[in-house]
């Protein structure tokens, strides 16, 4: 098995960035879809939040299993089965759907079923990357999945909002179905290293689960950083779970509106995993995610005070900015300092604080979001957001000694 620095790790790279961003584009297709159709026949608040736990919650319930998986386990092999499961259940439950029971449950079922799979397969390929990537391009490579990821993103809901549009979204889990059977193949492909095909250190269940948590929280780096990424991300739960409903509300109901919605976030996004792949190294990495934070804060507050549609989606342009920022710059800071026997756990853990934390935020934030108007949450959230980017940077930084403890 050749090394990660011989010359053909940039190939093998290729196929893992590719296979992921294929499963990537088909989920977020699926997403979109469930979504907006949710929205546009319920427009209901508690059926956004039912949207959102669907789509999040197993991520949470199985996440720190996928941790000990990953870790014991073939990181290549679990994508692949996850994703072959995930798929065949999908379609199955689209079928049920299509022919026998238009039952608004059901494509919460098939959101509870992506979400399995995405607990697993997250922290299984942030894990896997760095065993295939040399250390000294982790940067580039994770800003390089980011922009490829955004740019995806910037085609899926212009494609969901087409086919939900024009054919239907029965349509939507055909692309599905092509997408993860094209990712499956390329996942094949990939040749990770002799450590990632052996076994890792034995640990199972309930105890796997407490040493994964041991290791993160006994230290005080990993600790304060975890708390403060937790805060952080619930307070952005209300702007990502209910900007579809609040453009419904607020400009109306159109396609092209909801379309819109998502596809100036994801151009930011795009322009944001830019900046980070020209990057050859990320130096001030909790600096910049600070940046992110308070960027995202501002941006929430503003798109929370009454104007037209189009400062709206300026503002939800700069939040699109700062998310892969936050994003890739996470990623690259826990693989390049934590035990590679320990990542898959600690990237379970961060996985759960961050978007896994949405369906517990919207247990709150979706009853409120029927009792209070959604402008006044966002702008609350902002202010808030910002607060906490600025305690963030000032806490880790004074903690960075503690980072050569990881290892």
């Amino acid at each position: 098995m050749p090394s990660i620095e011989s010359h053909n790790w940039k190939r093998n790279v290729g196929y893992f960035l590719a296979s992921q961003n294929f499963f990537l584009f088909g989920s977020s297709s699926v997403y979109f879809a469930v979504l907006w159709y949710i929205a546009l026949k319920t427009s209901s608040g508690t059926w956004i939040m039912l949207a959102t736990m669907a789509t999040t919650l197993p991520q949470i319930l199985i996440s720190l299993w996928a941790g000990i998986w990953s870790d014991q386990y073939s990181r290549k092999k679990l994508i692949i089965a996850s994703s072959s499961l995930v798929t065949l259940l999908t379609v199955g439950t689209a079928i049920i759907y299509f022919f026998f029971s238009r039952d608004l449950w059901l494509l919460l079922l098939i959101a509870a079923i992506r979400s399995l799979g995405s607990g697993i397969q997250t922290p299984a390929g942030n894990a896997l990357l760095p065993e295939i990537t040399p250390k000294k391009e982790l940067s580039r490579i994770n800003g390089l999945n980011q922009f490829i990821s955004s740019i995806l993103l910037l085609i899926s809901p212009i494609l969901s909002g087409f086919i939900l549009g024009r054919l239907g979204i029965m349509f939507v889990f055909v692309v599905d179905l092509i997408t993860a059977t094209t990712g499956i193949i390329l996942m094949s492909r990939v040749q990770a290293s002799q450590q990632d095909q052996q076994p890792h250190e034995q640990v199972t269940g309930l105890s796997g689960i407490r040493d994964g948590l041991q290791y993160t929280f006994s230290h005080r780096y990993l600790r304060n950083f975890m708390l403060f990424t937790l805060i952080a991300f619930i307070l952005v739960a209300p702007s990502s779970q209910l900007s579809t409903l609040f453009v419904k509300r607020t400009f109306g109901s159109a396609v092209w509106r909801l379309t819109l919605n998502e596809l100036l976030w994801t151009m930011g996004a795009l322009l944001g995993s830019f900046y980070i792949t020209m990057q050859k190294r990320l130096p001030h990495k909790i600096k910049l995610i600070a940046v992110g934070f308070v960027g995202s804060g501002i941006s929430f507050a503003v798109m929370g005070l009454p104007e037209p549609f189009w400062v709206y989606l300026l503002f939800m342009f700069f939040s699109g900015i700062c998310m892969p920022i936050i994003q890739a710059t996470s990623n690259i800071l826990i693989q390049e300092n934590v035990a590679k026997e320990k990542m898959g756990r600690v990237f379970s853990i961060l996985q759960i604080v961050s978007t896994g934390i949405y369906p517990i935020a919207m247990l709150v934030y979706g009853p409120l979001a029927d009792q209070v108007s959604i402008r006044y949450i966002l702008i609350v959230t902002g202010v808030l957001l910002i607060l906490v980017g600025c305690i963030f940077q000032q806490r880790l930084t004074r903690l960075s000694g503690y980072l050569k403890d990881l290892n």
